[in-house]
């Protein structure tokens, strides 16, 4: 399996979590800085764990203590 073959798989794999967890308009309103993401972690411009860096830097920003 190819690295872009595995993380395919993770994006499916999270999307069922998604799909369990939040409404459908949350869903909604995320999916295109979603595909956005996913394209730019395929495409080699960023990596997942740069992505997830900055999810969790504006999730902090959105939840100070």
């Amino acid at each position: 399996m190819t690295n872009t073959a595995k993380l395919q798989d993770a994006f499916r794999a999270a999307k069922g979590i998604v799909d369990h967890e939040f409404s459908q308009e949350v869903i909604d309103s995320c999916r295109e800085a979603d595909k956005a993401r996913q394209q730019r972690i395929l495409n080699g411009e960023t990596t997942f764990e740069q992505e997830d860096d900055e999810l969790m830097a504006e999730w902090r920003r959105l939840n100070p203590k």
